[in-house]
């Protein structure tokens, strides 16, 4: 930097020239203030009016001018566990519709799931006295008698029926009654039906509990259970069985069930 005194003449053109450096940095410089201090105070205001306005997403830029930014699209694990949700909610209602043709199917075929025709009986009449000789002779070959002189007989079982309603952990009714209360499942139902859903609900979780409680008795208590007899010669006990009492609460519990089917939304079915 040039240092002006006034020692000589021959620096009077050197005060010259500082002179004008002077005036010439003095018209060039910028007081450094706050910027804001540069703006009205309606600026201010109408600055922020635009922003509140354009709300969360929007950024002043170096410029002064706003920007507008789109808004933040969901996050894959959103969108991970939303789909993950509608499947879950599928699933459910596929499963309560396998449950309904499961329950369709055992009653239909009711007389071959609870008959099992796999029993032999020797002839009554080998076993007398007078035959004494000859049922040894029959026993000295291959078997204890000779499976061509044998009697089928059969016995009600209870088995096949447990295992299509759920009472055993096999089957699509396992779990149905909690499946059918979950809030996606039954937030498929129209607001105005719901009242009728829950109704059918609770009929069905009572029908399908009165018919695992029957069957599991006649395993027990029917006489054909625990007896054999000649194919399409049951006892005439029946009709009062614990296991046909099970299969009209089972019939029932199908009826509420289809009626729970119906009331899911019409895009669902």
């Amino acid at each position: 930097m040039l240092r002006c005194t006034k020692t000589s003449s021959f620096m009077v053109a050197i005060l010259v020239i500082c002179k004008l450096m002077k005036q010439q940095n003095a018209s060039s410089y910028v007081p450094q203030h706050n910027n804001k201090s540069h703006l009205s105070r309606n600026d201010i205001e109408s600055r922020r009016n635009v922003l509140s306005k354009l709300g969360r997403w929007t950024i002043p830029i170096a410029s002064g001018a706003i920007v507008s930014l789109p808004p933040v699209a969901p996050t894959t694990s959103a969108y991970a566990k939303e789909s993950s949700a509608s499947q879950s909610v599928e699933s459910d209602t596929v499963r309560i519709r396998e449950a309904t043709e499961a329950l369709t199917s055992l009653l239909e075929n009711w007389e071959s799931a609870t008959v099992d025709c796999t029993y032999a009986d020797v002839p009554r009449d080998l076993l007398e006295a007078k035959n004494k000789e000859k049922l040894l002779e029959k026993a000295s070959e291959f078997a204890l008698f000779d499976k061509s002189t044998s009697v089928i007989s059969c016995k009600k079982t209870n088995r096949i029926v447990r295992d299509y309603i759920g009472a055993t952990g096999k089957g699509p009714l396992v779990g149905l009654e909690k499946r059918l209360l979950k809030t996606g499942v039954v937030g498929r139902v129209d607001p105005d039906s719901l009242d009728d859903y829950f109704t059918a609900v609770d009929s069905f979780s009572q029908a399908i509990s009165r018919a695992k409680s029957l069957s599991y008795t006649a395993g027990m208590a029917d006489f054909d259970s625990v007896n054999n007899f000649e194919r399409g010669n049951e006892s005439s006990s029946g009709e009062s069985s614990n296991l046909e009492q099970a299969r009209k609460a089972i019939d029932e519990a199908n009826s509420y069930l289809r009626t729970i089917v119906s009331l899911f939304s019409s895009d669902d079915s």
